[in-house]
Formats: C-alpha cells, structure tokens, sequence
C-alpha cells in the first residue's frame, strides 16, 4: 500500500504538472513603450491561438481593466481608448491606447490570455510600462535661396501611431503661392517619422520673413522653432529722392539712391538727361552731388548686387526759375468780342497781368480765369474790344518777370467786317480820285484854247485794279512826250497839254485835233474867230482799265 499509495501521489503530481504546462502562456511583451503625446501607444504582444484576451493596469491593491471585450468592466479613464485589433488565431495579442495623455506616463499594464480559463498563470509577473514624450515638429529649409528658385521645405514630426498621422499646418508666407505637399511616413526604432515636404517658388518679398510648423492633437497643439528665410534678389523698388528741398536754375542737388535688395548693391549707375544730353557716370555710394542744375533736368539710377540690376523712375527736378511765357498764347477776336489765353511755365508759379493798350484797369465787362497744373499757370481773359487792339501778358514769380505781347487772330465774321471796312476806304478812295480828275479837267476846259461841251463818264471796276490805276498814272508817258519835245527844239510845252497827257492815254489824237485849230486860227483874219458849224460833232473816245471817258466839242 505505501508503494501504491506512493505511485498514486506521483501519478497525481505528474499529472498536475503536465496541466499546469498544458495551461501556461508564452508571451512576448517589451519591457517599455514610448509613446508620444497626442498620438497612441501600440503595446506589441505575440503569444498563442487564443480565443479572448484582457489587459490590466498593475496594481497591488486591485485589477483595473485597460481593455476587454466587455466595455462596462473597462475603467473609466481607458474607457473607449483602448483596443486589441489582431487576430487570435495568429496569437495577436497586441494593445493600442488612443490619444496618450500626459497621465498616462509611467502606465504598467500586462496581458491575462484566455481569463475564462483556470491556470495558476502569474501573468502580472511580466508587465510593460508605457512613457509618454511630447514632441514638437522640426522644419529645415536651405539656408539661401535665390529669388525666382523652387525651393523646399520639410515639416517632420515624431509620433507613435502608424495607424494614424499626424495633422501638420503650416505658417508660411502670404506671398507663398502654388506651393505643394507631398507628405512620407517611415519607422525610425519603435516610432515613427511623418515628414511633409512643400514645394514653392521664392520671390523677393519672403526675405526675412518666418515659416514654421505645427502639429494639431485633439487636445493640444506643438509648434516648430520658426525659420527665417534668406532669399537672394536683385535690387527692387529702386528710389531716388533729392535732399534738398528747392533747386534754383544754376545750382546743385544732392541725390540719394536707394533699393531693396539682398545682398546689398555694390555698385550705383546714374542718368541724367539735360539740355538734350544723356550723362551716365558709376559710383560705390548710393549718394551723389549734381551741379548746374537747369531747367527740365531729369535724373535716374540703377543698383546693381552679384543677383541683378533695377532702375528707378525718372525724377524730373522741380527747378525754381523766371517764368517763361509759353508760345501757345494768343488772342483771338470774334466780332467785339475778345479772348485771350496765356500761359507761363514757373516755379514757384508764376502770376499772370494783363494790359490792354497800355492800360491794366478793366471794365467790369470783362473776365478772368486762371488754373494751374504742375508749375504752368493758365489765364484766360474774355471781355469786348475793336479790331486794332494791343494785349500783352505778364507772367512774374519771386525770381522774376516775363512780358509778351500776344498774336490777334480774327475769326471769320471779324475778318469780314475788317474786308467791308477795307471795301468801304478804298470805295472812298476812288470816289475822291473821280472828283479830283474832274475838278482838274473842268479847270482844263475853263481855260484859253481848251475843249469845250466835254464831260467824263466814270465806271469803277474792282477796286485792287483802282489802286493799280493809282500806281499806274505817276505819267511815263509824259516823260517821253517832254523828252521828243525837248529834242526837237519845240518851244515850252503848255500846261494844259501837259495835263491833258497825263488824264489821257492817246495824247497823239489830242496833239494832232490842237494842231489843227492852230492852223485854222493863224489863217483867219485878225481879231476874227473861225468857229466850226455847230451841226459838225467831233469826238473822241479814250478807254483805260477803270475809267472810260467821252469827249464831245462842237464847231
């Protein structure tokens, strides 16, 4: 009995050791986790085909549930964070805690496999403890970047959730435009590296400006150390401005140059257009004095630096100077009623005077008007006047004066009234030269020997002709006839045949009729008077271009 009893207390410790084998859990659980802030813990387990597993937080006084399949006997703070996603088939036994807190660091948690079942099993003996890091995103960018370049930059940030990103925002620049993403995760040891790179095209207005990152969790948000960004540009927004604050007609200006650029211009071209000239001339400074400033002096600069050039605007110099009445200034009459324009370049302006005649005091009736644009004063005066009018423009400032007298120009309604008058003086004209030509022929007809029942018929024609007439009749052919007579031994002429050459054309015919009533008057006897019979008419006719005449005498 004592061997049976014996073989029976061995077959039973036997066979308690073959259960409690049958019944014992290999598991293979790391003995730390790190995990980082805002992300999830992933708790790596592997162990056999199992139907249920439970995983416990340590503790010596009780067994709070991390996670079971059976939500109500989860602990509250656990509580729809934690999950067992593996297949218990595959012996997957691994435990993911979402949205790691702070307080979750320094968890131990452990594994009970299959809790249904009975086993002697000290499955707390093998725990893991969970830390807890916050991490921040780390942004790195070239150091220089050249304007007009793509450049690129990474956001990259830690966590410990390969299921789940992290969600990166970026603080850039508002000039950053078109910019791209394109985003990387890799497991660096137990974690993970999620990287975004972005894609863009620098431009000038980026230098020194910040850019960074920033990783948004549920509850919080963990920023990047910002970066400055160094963008290499030529010189842009290139100014020039004088430093003196009026320039006189003669003088000298000290222009400063000024431009954003990176790096700084080494050198500095200047421009200047004077008198029709274009002077260029390079200095290493961004100031240069001008002298001999004159009128329409305009000046212009560029910077250059090893990325480019840029040029200013022209700077037209506002030149202090005598005013200088313009050419386009002018009167012009229509009918009575005059307008003037005048117009004087000055700086400081110029102030505008009038005089009519000579004299500068005006009627009420008449009006005046000035403007100014960009140092040319405009002044208009309006008011009646006759056709012969003298009006002259004074244009004076603090440096000096200037006077012109202005063109009169007629408009077509003035120009005819200067014709009529015109028609009207040399209608008056030859109307006195008809009357003197007959007073002068009635004093040739009164005399001894001379004509008698003789009239003249005037007709004007055109009056330029008229005065043609006028130039014409200074007697050539008087000239000639006393020139024959003076050759040929011819006793002094008379008077009144003189004049009758000069009223007459054909004095040939005049000649021969007198020629022939000296014959008649020498034949006669003496103290008697040969007369014609009245019945007998004898007439001549002259013709000129503008006046016909007829002559009648009775014998």
């Amino acid at each position: 009995m004592g061997t049976a009893y014996l073989l029976g207390l061995l077959s039973l410790i036997t066979g308690f050791s073959v259960l409690q084998q049958v019944r014992s859990w290999n598991i293979t659980v790391p003995k730390t986790v790190t995990a980082v802030e805002g992300s999830c813990a992933v708790v790596p387990c592997q162990t056999k085909a199992h139907v249920r597993v439970t995983w416990y937080q340590y503790s010596k006084v009780y067994y709070p549930v991390v996670y079971d399949r059976y939500p109500p006997t989860v602990e509250q703070q656990f509580r729809g964070r934690t999950s067992v996603k593996g297949a218990a088939t595959e012996g997957n036994c691994t435990l993911t805690i979402k949205n790691i807190r702070r307080t979750d660091n320094n968890l131990k948690v452990y594994v009970w496999i299959n809790p249904d079942s009975i086993t002697s099993q000290k499955f707390f003996d093998q725990t893991v403890t969970v830390y807890v890091e916050r991490k921040a995103p780390i942004i790195s960018i070239e150091k220089q970047i050249v304007e007009g370049d793509v450049f690129q930059a990474n956001c990259s940030l830690i966590h410990s959730c390969p299921s789940s990103t992290p969600s990166l925002k970026w603080i850039k620049n508002q000039f950053l435009n078109n910019s791209t993403l394109k985003a990387t995760n890799e497991k660096q040891n137990m974690l993970w590296m999620y990287t975004e790179t972005m894609y863009g095209l620098a431009t000038y207005e980026m230098h020194n400006s910040k850019m960074g990152c920033s990783a948004v969790f549920s509850d919080f948000t963990t920023d990047s150390q910002p970066v400055i960004l160094n963008i290499l540009y030529k010189p842009v927004n290139v100014t020039l401005t004088a430093e003196n604050d009026s320039v006189i007609d003669g003088g000298s200006v000290i222009m400063k140059c000024a431009a954003n650029s990176n790096p700084r211009p080494h050198t500095y071209s200047w421009f200047t257009r004077q008198m029709g000239q274009n002077i260029k001339s390079n200095t290493k400074r961004g100031r240069l004095l001008f002298n001999n400033i004159t009128r329409k002096t305009s000046i212009s600069c560029t910077a250059l630096n090893e990325i480019g050039a840029g040029q200013s605007d022209w700077l037209d110099l506002d030149v202090q100077h005598a005013p200088i009445i313009l050419p386009a200034s002018f009167c012009y009459l229509t009918g009575e009623a005059l307008k003037c324009v005048c117009q004087a370049e000055a700086s400081p302006d110029a102030s505008i005077c009038w005089t009519i005649n000579g004299n500068d005091t005006f009627s009420s009736s008449f009006s005046f008007v000035f403007t100014n644009e960009k140092h040319v004063t405009s002044g208009q005066l309006s008011g009646p006047a006759e056709s012969q009018v003298n009006v002259t423009c004074t244009a004076i400032n603090s440096l000096g004066s200037d006077t012109r007298r202005l063109d009169l120009y007629l408009s077509e309604s003035s120009s005819l009234s200067m014709w009529l008058v015109a028609v009207m003086v040399l209608v008056g004209i030859a109307l006195l030269c008809a009357v003197g030509i007959y007073i002068i022929y009635s004093q040739l007809r009164s005399s001894p020997g001379s004509l008698s029942n003789a009239s003249f018929l005037l007709r004007p024609l055109s009056l330029p002709e008229t005065i043609q007439e006028e130039q014409r009749y200074q007697c050539p052919q008087r000239v000639q006839i006393e020139e024959t007579q003076s050759n040929t031994g011819r006793p002094e002429s008379d008077p009144e045949e003189d004049t009758l050459s000069c009223v007459y054309d054909n004095c040939v015919e005049i000649r021969q009729s007198r020629a022939e009533k000296q014959e008649n008057n020498s034949t006669a006897p003496s103290g008697e008077v040969t007369e014609e019979p009245l019945g007998k008419v004898r007439s001549i006719k002259l013709e000129k271009t503008n006046l016909f005449y007829k002559y009648s005498q009775g014998k």
